[in-house]
C-alpha cells in the first residue's frame, strides 16, 4: 500500500514500508488458514464463507486458463479474493474480480491478455479486476482506538475512490477530471481519458460508470481527449 508524503515525508515513507511489509505478511501468513474450496482453486476466502455461482466460474476459468495457454506461469501462485455481478442494462452484465493488493503490479503485467481470454470463457462479460482496498475512517476525540500515527492518505475514502477508478479503466490512463455540481446538489465527475486508449475502452465506458455507481455511489462521466 502506498503513502503520499505531505510533509513529515520520513515518516510517511517509512510507515509506507511498514503498511507495504505488513500487507503481504498478512496474506502470507493467512493463507493456511484461508479455505480454499475444490481440490485446487484460485479462490482465497477466510474462514468458512462459500463461494458464489460467480466466483465459481471465475476459478475454473482462471485454472483452465493456467493449465492451456501461454498464461499458464503468469497465473501459477495468483489467485482473487472475491468476485461479483453489476448488471449493466437488461442485456449486460459484468463481472468484478476483486485481487489482493500486494499481487496487483503482477496482475497488470497480464491483464489486457487476461481480460480478453476470461470474457470469452464468461460468456463474454465485460471483466474488470479491482484491487481489494481498505478504507479507514477518519479518527475523532471519542475513537476507541486512537493511533498516534497518522492514518495514511491511501486509506482514505477520496484515495481509494480515486484508485477504483483508476483500476477500472487499466491499462488506459487518466489525463484529467474535475466534479460537476448540478442545481439539484447532486454531484458527477467527469473524467478525462487519453484518446489512444479510446479504441480499446469506448465499448466498456457503460460499464465502467456502472460498476463505479454501484461501488461508490457516485456518478461519473468518460470522455476522450488529446
Amino acid at each position: 500500500v502506498s503513502t503520499q508524503s505531505t510533509g513529515s515525508s520520513g515518516i510517511n515513507a517509512e510507515y509506507g514500508e511498514f503498511l507495504n511489509y505488513y500487507t503481504n505478511y498478512y496474506y502470507k501468513s493467512n493463507l493456511s488458514t484461508m479455505a480454499l474450496y475444490s481440490h485446487s482453486s484460485k479462490l482465497v476466502k477466510p474462514g468458512n464463507e462459500a463461494p458464489t455461482d460467480v466466483e465459481t466460474a471465475v476459478s475454473q476459468a482462471l485454472l483452465d486458463l493456467e493449465a492451456n495457454s501461454d498464461l499458464s506461469s503468469a497465473l501459477r501462485g495468483l489467485y482473487f479474493v472475491g468476485a461479483e455481478e453489476v448488471v449493466i442494462r437488461d442485456d449486460k452484465v459484468a463481472v468484478v474480480i476483486h485481487i489482493p493488493f500486494p499481487q496487483q503490479k503482477i496482475y497488470h503485467k497480464i491483464q489486457g491478455r487476461l481480460v480478453r481470454e476470461l470474457e470469452k470463457k464468461l460468456s463474454g462479460k465485460h471483466v474488470i479486476f479491482l484491487s481489494k482496498r481498505r478504507i479507514l475512517s477518519k479518527p475523532t476525540r471519542h475513537s476507541r482506538n486512537l493511533s498516534k500515527q497518522k492514518r495514511p492518505r491511501s486509506r482514505t475514502l477520496t484515495a481509494v475512490h480515486a484508485s477504483i477508478l483508476d483500476d477500472l479503466v487499466y491499462p488506459a490512463e487518466i489525463a484529467g477530471q474535475r466534479k460537476r455540481v448540478k442545481l439539484d446538489g447532486s454531484q458527477q465527475i467527469k473524467v478525462h481519458l487519453e484518446k489512444a486508449c479510446q479504441i480499446n475502452t469506448e465499448t466498456k465506458l457503460d460499464t465502467f460508470m456502472s460498476v463505479y455507481k454501484k461501488l461508490t455511489g457516485k456518478d461519473v462521466v468518460f470522455e476522450y481527449v488529446d
